[in-house]
């Protein structure tokens, strides 16, 4: 099983601590209809700018035995509506990819497991919870510092997966992915990949989290 640019984080470029709370996200993810893992998105607000951290762990296996396992960590640092820095390490089942971006006046700057030199003018990180994502025209592969080219269609109001209406879009690249906003965050996603699809679903309730951490570890 491959996976492929569920990894990312963008931000908005608001400072207000408020809102910057408003846009943490935490999922779960299913196949299936089995939970095998989750995404964690956590916004900090600095004094100039925002801090924003990723972690996903996913394991599929049966019983104790694991057949795959995915993690991937992620720090962005934002200056006002400016990328400074990504940096991040996945672990695709043993195979290793990382990115170090950093920007160097007006050109972010990519070293990465899968690409090496500039970013294109007005390309995203493949963040998926900010918005403004649906904008643009390139993303930058956080998992590997890849460019893709996307396409975005906003499909209209319909039910995330966490059973609420949230406005819908569906954005082409190196695969078909959905994503739903609410507002200005994320809260839902779906996906097929490798024949495998695989459904992020909004929770907020921390013991949900305890039991799954101790189930992938």
């Amino acid at each position: 099983m491959r996976i492929w640019a569920l990894t990312g984080v963008l931000l908005l470029g608001v400072t207000l601590p408020a809102v910057a709370a408003d846009l943490d996200a935490k999922f779960l993810i299913e196949r299936k209809g089995k939970v095998i893992g989750y995404h964690a998105v956590d916004v900090t607000p600095t004094e100039a700018g925002m801090r924003v951290g990723t972690q996903i762990e996913m394991r599929v296996g049966i019983g104790p035995v694991t057949l795959f396992r995915y993690a991937h960590e992620a720090t962005e640092i934002w200056r006002d509506d400016t990328l400074i820095s990504l940096i991040s390490e996945t672990d695709n089942n043993g195979d290793k990819a990382f990115v170090d971006a950093k920007r160097y006046g007006e050109q972010l700057m990519i070293n990465g497991s899968g690409y090496e030199g500039p970013a294109p003018a007005g390309a995203m990180p493949s963040s998926y919870w900010d918005k403004d994502l649906v904008h643009a025209n390139a993303m930058i592969n956080t998992q590997t510092g890849e460019i893709v080219e996307i396409d975005t269609s906003r499909i209209g109001e319909t039910r995330a997966p966490h059973d609420r209406l949230a406005e819908h879009y569906q954005l082409v690249g190196s695969l078909i992915l959905n994503l739903w906003y609410d507002g200005e965050r994320w809260v839902g996603s779906n996906f097929t990949i490798d024949g495998e699809e695989l459904t992020y679903v909004l929770v907020d309730e921390p013991q949900e989290f305890a039991a799954l951490d101790a189930y992938l570890n």
